[in-house]
């Protein structure tokens, strides 16, 4: 797993995260030292001992006098004690200073003892190294983080950034999984069950995998069983052709009839083949649609021909358009033609003598709609969602010596120029085919 995944990504996240923790902490730090005016613990320190110092100072000298008063100074810790100087009252006062920070460096209180004695009490702090900040400051101290944080901080924001890179990371994962399953051929694999309460927009990514993973399967299915059903309806045929040129060799009677019949099913298999090649230059997108036609006049020159076949059964093609209006389409008119063919065709061969088959032709401002309806047998309920899928052939004694591929070609190239087509059955009997296009706007 480690080869496959170097985690390079989860890495960079976890690094990035903690970044810009780091970035957050300086940035309020930044903040508080711009518009918060304060001092710093260490200053205020400072601040609260010297006054202290200076009372207690003050208070032993108005008791005591100026003798018990420096003993008193003795006392203090060489590291905080100041250099203290008490002195009559009558010399020059000394000014209180302070250093950049504001705290006092010098400070001074006028003092009076019990004998009615004045003194001057002076404090001054500059030798001492305690009351240098930068003397006190660690290394966590550049960072301007409290202590309490920088113990609690690294592990919360090193637990914080492993579970957001963990949770940005993992379903990428699972998506590289899933293309390498898809990869090897297994078409089984979905992850939308697996993700779909992340709510966001990796769960739709998965969800849309899924449906990409289940098309490429259908497809894949499809392929199979137009092989197989090809390979089917080639056998059949072939072995005819074998037959009849078994039976020439064994006997030279039977030749002439052994090369009708060699002649028949060559017809046979390449009209077959002619059919395979229409249906796959409709799969694809192969297929010349910037061509430009005239609707009506194509469907005009159809049903001569149609009208043509239909005298020998005695069929009726009635159509109800206006043939002489102009309808432009776009896409290719000879497959248009093929396709509106094979479902005139279909109807004649399941009409009987006497019956008509219904053309009519509904032309709005943006699509138009031709239904072809006949009067044959129709189509069983449970049948009629299968008739457009290849080699699809009705057990029925209408049906032709066909190889079931008619129909798959009127879908496959109604598709091809962005239309419809569907078949449902009449309630007065028989079968009505609707194919709706696209029309060109004039």
């Amino acid at each position: 797993m480690n080869q496959r995944y170097p985690r390079r990504l989860f890495t960079k996240m976890l690094v990035a995260f903690l970044l810009v923790f780091l970035l957050i902490s300086q940035v309020i730090w930044l903040g508080f030292s711009l518009f918060v005016h304060d001092d710093s613990p260490f200053s205020k320190q400072q601040r609260s001992l010297q006054q202290v110092q200076l009372a207690s100072l003050s208070e032993l000298l108005t008791q005591s006098g100026p003798v018990i008063a420096r003993s008193l100074v003795e006392s203090w810790d060489p590291d905080v004690r100041p250099q203290v100087t008490i002195s009559p009252s009558s010399i020059k006062a000394f000014e209180d200073q302070e250093d950049e920070r504001g705290v006092p460096t010098i400070i001074s209180r006028q003092v009076g003892d019990k004998a009615g004695n004045h003194y001057q009490v002076v404090l001054d702090y500059k030798g001492l190294k305690h009351f240098d900040e930068r003397g006190h400051r660690s290394w966590h101290d550049s960072l301007h983080i409290p202590k309490p944080i920088m113990f609690f901080a690294p592990f919360l924001g090193i637990f914080f950034s492993l579970l957001l890179a963990w949770n940005m990371t993992r379903p990428i994962r699972q998506l590289r999984e899933g293309f390498d399953k898809v990869s090897r051929g297994d078409l089984s694999v979905r992850l939308f069950p697996s993700m779909k309460r992340r709510y966001d927009e990796l769960s739709i990514v998965a969800k849309d995998f899924d449906a990409m993973v289940e098309r490429i399967d259908v497809l894949v299915r499809a392929r199979e069983a137009l092989l197989h059903d090809i390979s089917h309806e080639l056998r059949t045929p072939l072995a005819r052709v074998q037959l009849a040129v078994g039976l020439a060799r064994q006997s030279e009677l039977n030749i002439p009839q052994s090369l009708d019949r060699i002649d028949l099913e060559t017809e046979r298999l390449d009209k077959m083949i002619g059919e395979l090649l229409t249906l796959s230059r409709a799969e694809h997108e192969g297929i010349d649609i910037d061509q430009y036609f005239d609707f009506i006049a194509l469907l005009d020159a159809i049903l001569v021909d149609v009208r043509y076949e239909a005298q020998q059964p005695e069929v009726d093609v009635v159509a109800h358009y206006d043939s002489l209006k102009s309808v432009t389409v776009r896409g290719n008119a000879e497959l248009i033609r093929r396709a509106i063919e094979n479902v005139l065709r279909n109807a004649l061969r399941y009409s009987s003598q006497g019956q008509a088959i219904v053309v009519n032709l509904e032309v709005d401002r943006d699509t138009l709609l031709l239904n072809i309806c006949d009067s044959g047998p129709g189509v069983a309920e449970e049948k009629i969602s299968s008739i457009f899928d290849p080699f699809v052939r009705l057990q029925s004694p209408y049906s032709g010596k066909g190889y079931g591929l008619g129909l798959a070609i009127v879908r496959k190239v109604i598709t091809a120029h962005h239309g419809q087509v569907s078949a449902t059955n009449r309630q007065e009997g028989g079968l009505n085919i609707a194919i709706r296009l696209p029309r060109w706007p004039e």
